[in-house]
């Protein structure tokens, strides 16, 4: 068997209503569609997310390709070796075209194999795999009532933006506590937007009403500001742009700077190095959450293997699949009282819609940072003293 092309489709999920974080405002969700052809009828389905897509079907068409072309799909350590290789003075765009390839070698291998996804992962762990609900920066009152319908729907623990404004974001907190009672977890995500000082303050002040995690509070690079906040407050903290590699999570654990690690196969260069940083924080006792770039149905039933085959992932990982007005598969991911059931199909286990030419653009250029409505009066800046 061999690859005979290689597909790259833009698509552009509209998001049911903006979605504001610290960095700006989203309102759809960019990512590319990637298909393996082989000359035996068999399709591998990949995506690539990141922050921009443009560059990425570039690097996937122009760059990638002529190494895929005529290659046994079964070779995926010699194929994905060579093209890491090849992105070496340029990793950290290429990874993000290197994950679609990875997810797409690894969904072909399997259906040849006829065996789901996770059993070349090691083997499934856990059944379902538990999502957070996902809540954005908005009124108190308003993220209160969209607390209780994700609570409503089964989600026990939920994922808040913050990091525009220190006190508003502790009302906000709070209403949310107050409608969800106290048993539902509370996870926030400042997205690297605060200082190490205001990281402690907010922090503190929001841990009365019952933080049970705190995500990527101060810039990427800075691992020792990193600890110094880990030591300050009650609340565990996991890094999520400061852990995209093997490299950066080992300098995590040097620096023993966080209790867990929030893991990106987009930015890892896909599953089986998204793997190698699960294997590294098993072995140190550190626990483990996907991240999402807002990946379609695709690269989010990705990561459910990635999740369903480990077994450090005990708390609820991310995705924004509940804020999508539409998808790419032609059933929608069934995530019920928020748990996604994996099922014992070959390969990823999913089916491309027959119209989900519908959602491709000749070209999506998605701003993902800053607000469009007020460019001037806001420009956001990672490390600020608030």
């Amino acid at each position: 068997m061999r690859i005979i092309d290689v597909i790259t489709t833009p698509v552009l999920i509209p998001f049911k209503k903006p979605a504001k974080w610290s960095g700006g405002t989203r309102r759809n969700a960019p990512a590319l569609i990637i298909q393996l052809k082989t000359d035996e009828g068999l399709i591998g389905l990949g995506e690539c997310v990141g922050p921009t897509i443009p560059t990425i079907q570039t690097i996937v068409e122009k760059e990638f390709k002529p190494f895929l072309l005529g290659k046994d799909p079964m070779q995926t350590e010699l194929i994905l070796h060579q093209l890491e290789e090849y992105i070496l003075n340029w990793s950290q765009i290429g990874y993000y075209a290197l994950a679609g390839i990875d997810i797409a070698l690894l969904d072909l291998k399997a259906k040849i194999l006829n065996t789901p996804l996770y059993n070349l992962l090691g083997g499934l762990y856990r059944n379902d795999v538990r999502f957070a609900g996902y809540l954005f920066i908005d009124d108190p009152l308003v993220n209160a009532k969209e607390a209780e319908e994700l609570v409503a729907k089964g989600y026990d623990e939920i994922k808040i933006k913050v990091g525009r404004e220190v006190d508003f974001d502790t009302k906000r907190i709070k209403e949310i506590r107050s409608a969800v009672g106290p048993d539902v977890k509370l996870r926030i995500d400042a997205n690297q937007i605060w200082s190490v000082p205001t990281a402690i303050r907010a922090i503190n002040q929001m841990a009365p009403y019952g933080l049970h995690l705190v995500e990527q509070p101060v810039p990427y690079y800075d691992i020792d500001g990193m600890a110094t906040v880990s030591r300050s407050v009650p609340v565990p903290i996991t890094a999520d742009e400061s852990c995209t590699n093997f490299d950066s999570a080992l300098k995590l654990i040097e620096k023993r700077a966080v209790s867990a690690f929030t893991v990106y196969p987009s930015e890892a260069g896909g599953l089986l190095k998204a793997k190698q940083i699960v294997e590294l924080a098993n072995s140190y006792g550190i626990w483990c959450v996907t991240g999402s770039w807002a990946e379609t149905g695709i690269a989010t039933m990705a990561n459910a293997h990635l999740i369903a085959s480990s077994r450090n992932f005990v708390f609820a990982s991310d995705t924004h699949y509940e804020w999508y007005a539409s998808d790419v598969l032609q059933d929608k991911l069934n995530i019920v009282d928020g748990k996604l059931a994996m099922s014992g199909r070959s390969g990823l286990g999913i089916d491309l819609a027959s119209d989900f030419n519908g959602l491709a653009k000749d070209e999506i250029r998605e701003m993902v940072f800053y607000d469009d409505e007020s460019a001037v009066e806001f420009q956001p800046r990672i490390g600020m003293i608030l």
